[in-house]
């Protein structure tokens, strides 16, 4: 069977699932380790994902829904609430406060809406910072040893099945969203926001979700982070944690949920492996991006289509994809010049 069609059978989630429980018979302390972060960024790159590869939100706040996550599943964990029901109200809480990031989304779009985002995300990790009576500061605090059903998670190995249980059960159901009416709505948008409006797509309620969903991906990631390195400080969310996350998207490939989870395995390993040369992570990571956006503008998921490794699935909803009709209304959109005075301002119709 070709790599292509077993991705495309039914059986391929069941077959994920069994190969993730396998995992830990395989790996020693150090590769569980780096597994388990390998697992949280999938959840927080789909958040980036869904916000910029196919709402086509240029927001980079994602990295701020990691730190109120991580925060709020550590703090909440104290009092000694079910780590299940720490990690959903870490979500829920980033995906709130998106919304509220989102509302400038309403009247803003591209470089307007990433200076408002990015400005956002440093005033959160400055309150992140300076808020030392709940987050101990920029001493960090640690994160409680995780409690499911009753065992005590002290080792990595036991903190895996937890990550990797709730990782493919929100990987399955962002891949159930995005093939609705949810994703579709979310690409029309990206392609052209006046035909989405004709099209009845209500923008600002679909802008809305898209933020929320993408906050509630990046606050639950961020909690199991938390959980996975037992400690954190308010610089693990800074600038530079949101250039990994959009390097995550852009070697993994723009649009691609596949994607997300090839650019988490290798830029989470990426550092492992160059751990000689930690001084020039920054400057890797720059390197790479201009690399792959000059050379592979679709990422390593559509370079791998390209020569029939992947199935042509693996890029549904892609940033090149667009729904026909919305294509075809974008193009009499585009002869008549609409709406290319608000756009160039920033603004929305």
């Amino acid at each position: 069977m070709r790599i292509s069609a077993f991705f495309e059978t039914r059986w391929f989630p069941a077959l994920f699932l069994l190969f993730l429980l396998v995992i830990p018979l395989t790996t020693n302390n150090y590769f569980q380790f780096v597994i388990n972060l390998v697992l949280c960024y999938v959840l927080i790159g789909f958040g980036q994902q869904l916000i910029l590869g196919y709402a086509g939100q240029f927001s980079f706040a994602n990295a701020a829904f990691m730190g109120i996550g991580a925060y709020t599943t550590s703090i909440i964990f104290t009092l000694n609430v079910p780590i299940l029901i720490a990690l959903m109200a870490g979500g829920l809480l980033a995906a709130l406060v998106a919304c509220l990031v989102g509302l400038p989304a309403l009247r803003l779009s591209r470089v307007y809406l990433a200076l408002a985002t990015i400005a956002f995300g440093e005033m959160t990790t400055w309150v992140l910072t300076h808020w030392n009576s709940v987050t101990k500061g920029g001493d960090g605090m640690y994160s409680p040893v995780p409690v499911f059903f009753g065992y005590s998670l002290d080792t990595d190995t036991e903190r895996y099945f937890l990550i990797a249980i709730v990782c493919f059960v929100m990987v399955m159901i962002a891949q159930r969203m995005l093939a609705s009416k949810f994703g579709r709505a979310f690409i029309a948008i990206r392609e052209n926001e006046m035909v989405a409006s004709c099209n009845g797509i209500n923008i600002p309620l679909y802008k809305t979700i898209a933020f929320a969903l993408s906050g509630f991906y990046a606050g639950v990631g961020g909690g199991l982070y938390a959980i996975a390195v037992n400690y954190i400080v308010p610089d693990n969310y800074d600038l530079f944690q949101l250039v990994i996350h959009f390097a995550l998207v852009m070697v993994g490939g723009l649009g691609s949920m596949y994607g997300v989870i090839v650019g988490a395995l290798v830029l989470t390993t990426l550092p492992e492996v160059l751990r000689e040369f930690q001084h020039y992570q920054e400057m890797t990571y720059g390197v790479l991006l201009i690399l792959f956006i000059v050379f592979i503008p679709r990422g390593l998921a559509g370079f791998l289509k390209d020569r029939r490794i992947l199935p042509r699935e693996i890029l549904v909803h892609g940033w090149k994809e667009e729904i026909p009709h919305v294509r075809e209304a974008a193009k009499t959109a585009a002869v008549f010049n609409v709406g290319a005075g608000a756009e160039d301002r920033g603004e929305e119709h």
